[in-house]
């Protein structure tokens, strides 16, 4: 749940509220086997869930709020279109004309990867695998030359 983790610090470091009044947690999580050999090991599957970050007593404007997990969204969770996860949802509660509880949710997809690893926990394919988080890198751009032309 890197990500819901990651999201919630960066809304925290904004100060959209004191952090004591910003709270984030999972609802539902999913498991997509996969088990595809990959870059360094094993897809072993897509971990799916749903998150919702709470503000209590928020101040400030909403469109800000929006903003902000919009770009963050857009800079760290470029496969949102790919995996066919919905927009986040803003649930605003007003309590007086300055004052609102704001709960937000949204989908999440974290692929899920194993390495082959000797003393490794995880029986798969005959072989024994460790659990080791790691970003795949993709290339999106690149260049392809022959014999120095």
């Amino acid at each position: 749940m890197i990500k819901l983790q990651a999201l919630t610090s960066h809304l925290i470091e904004r100060r959209l509220v004191l952090p004591e009044l910003l709270d984030s947690w999972t609802n539902q999580v999913n498991l997509e086997l996969i088990w595809k050999p990959d870059v360094g090991g094993l897809h072993m599957g897509d971990m799916r869930y749903s998150a919702t970050i709470a503000l209590e007593r928020f101040a400030d404007h909403p469109g800000r709020l929006m903003a902000l997990v919009g770009s963050w969204l857009e800079a760290n969770d470029p496969s949102r279109d790919r995996d066919e996860l919905p927009a986040p949802k803003f649930d605003i509660s007003m309590l007086d004309n300055d004052l609102a509880d704001v709960d937000i949710t949204l989908e999440f997809n974290e692929p899920q990867y194993l390495a082959e690893d000797p003393a490794g926990e995880i029986e798969a394919f005959g072989k024994t695998w460790a659990f080791v988080p790691f970003d795949l890198w993709i290339a999106e751009h690149g260049e392809v030359g022959s014999n120095g032309r």
